[in-house]
């Protein structure tokens, strides 16, 4: 791990109130935020580094409101900017971004992850289908 990515880890770990961020040998964080949120933070090389939050399984049949809703997030003009909806090799869209590490501190980071993680509620929220619903209809 770089030299300024340990040092914005040890920078968040303050401003989290913690001892430490406890990372891989790549220096690749997962960090739980509230009850079913998490952030993964990779730096990618001595400068960048990228956050991520799984969000949802991607739906099997969404409807064009909700493609609409989560392409606009991809808008250079999007309230999320730098960030952006993206889907993974598994199948789950993800909101991700880089960040340069450089001038970042530890309580911005800090917020970063704050953000991320409520953008990734929003979008578990958005894309949630309601499942009985279907089966009350079924049984009318």
């Amino acid at each position: 791990m770089s030299p300024s990515a340990l040092a914005l880890y040890e920078q968040l770990a303050q401003a989290l109130g913690v001892d430490a961020i406890p990372a891989d040998a790549q220096g690749i964080v997962q960090l739980d935020v509230g009850d079913d949120g998490r952030v993964v933070l990779v730096p990618e090389d001595a400068h960048t580094l990228m956050l991520l939050s799984p969000a949802a399984a991607l739906p099997a049949a969404p409807d064009a409101g909700t493609v609409l809703w989560l392409m606009r997030r991809n808008f250079h003009d999007s309230p999320l900017s730098p960030f952006r909806i993206g889907c993974d090799s598994a199948g789950r869209l993800v909101v991700w971004g880089r960040m340069p590490i450089d001038g970042l501190r530890g309580d911005q980071l800090a917020g970063l992850i704050d953000a991320v993680a409520a953008e990734a509620a929003l979008i578990r929220e958005e894309v949630a289908t309601d499942d009985g619903a279907a089966d009350e209809d079924d049984e009318a």
